[in-house]
């Protein structure tokens, strides 16, 4: 096939652009994707809308592989899906209406919470004066970013004062909400789904311990070496499993995804964000779960753009 490759290029090391992805990464996924048998043509969609368009249009491509998250606002990540879906080019992952959906976390957790799977509970600012009461320890994040952006070790707060001036100091960066959520305490789990493969292995982040551990920024971008990826207790398994297909089908995710959950000291799985479009960067969570199940990145690629190709191909409903 002829496939456009369409992503954001990271051309600095700034929180804002942490999402986006490196030159070497798009040549590491472009020549797998080129293994497969395709041609593969990159296409950074950053700035201008015309030159996108008029770049698809001398591309045709028989299929888009969408790692684009754009660049603001609620509809950031599904705006070039919309658009790809509008000039009638097929793409990989979810629809544009589920990746504005899972994007916003507190949405997400309301849809995933009806669902009958436990969330972290706790409330969405959309006012700088609004400070929520919510049981103390909380946990205050942005509600519509990924990447452990805004999250740091001050992220997690013991009283009152304190939740106010963090709630204050990140709506400042993040003016379109800051969602304060109780403290889970636990393990950092997530948990990918391809299609065809179903639910994969679930992935335990371990790094160093602290009173309050979670996988913040610093962790994620600047100590990355210090995470170790492994197995979840086999205990735990099957929780993981079971919770993760339902939120994947309440949320209406297809193609693949990554959803993120805490798991308890005493075995409750909580959930705590999804990812309708995970990172495809030569190492990620979903990379080493599929690996569990003895399936190449090459592999896993293909099975990502056959998900696509059999949607794109699928009949539609009179």
């Amino acid at each position: 096939m002829r496939i456009a490759l369409t992503y954001n290029l990271r051309r600095d090391g700034r929180e804002a652009s942490a999402e986006f992805d490196s030159r070497e990464t798009i040549a590491a996924l472009a020549m797998l994707v080129e293994s497969l048998g395709h041609q593969v043509t990159p296409l950074d969609v950053t700035g201008s809308i015309p030159r996108v368009v008029a770049g698809l249009r001398w591309i045709r491509p028989e299929l888009v592989l969408n790692l684009a998250e754009g660049e603001r606002g609620a509809f950031r990540e599904a705006f070039y899906p919309a658009l790809f879906e509008q000039l009638g080019y097929a793409h990989t992952g979810s629809s544009a209406s589920v990746l504005a959906l899972c994007l916003d976390k507190a949405l997400a957790k309301r849809v995933v919470g009806a669902a009958g799977v436990a969330v972290a509970q706790g409330a969405l600012v959309r006012d700088r004066r609004d400070v929520p009461r919510v049981p103390l320890p909380a946990l205050v994040k942005p509600n519509l970013e990924g990447s452990s952006k805004g999250i740091s070790a001050a992220s997690v707060v013991e009283s009152q004062d304190a939740l106010a001036a963090r709630t204050r100091e990140l709506f400042d960066r993040y003016p379109d909400g800051v969602l304060v959520e109780e403290f889970v305490p636990g393990v950092d789990v997530t948990v990918g789904w391809v299609d065809p493969l179903g639910v994969l292995p679930a992935v335990a982040c371990r790094y160093p311990s602290a009173r309050f551990a979670v996988y913040d920024y610093a962790l994620k971008h600047e100590m990355s070496s210090v995470v170790a990826q492994e197995p979840v207790e086999l205990r735990f398994a099957a929780p993981l499993a079971t919770a993760a297909a339902r939120v994947f089908a309440a949320l209406g995710v297809t193609g693949y995804g990554r959803a993120d959950f805490r798991v308890t000291p005493e075995g409750d799985v909580v959930f705590l964000e999804m990812n309708a479009l995970p990172s495809l960067a030569p190492g990620e969570d979903l990379y080493a779960a599929a690996g569990w199940l003895g399936v190449t990145p090459r592999d896993l690629l293909g099975h990502i753009l056959g998900a696509a190709v059999r949607a794109r191909d699928a009949p539609r409903a009179a």
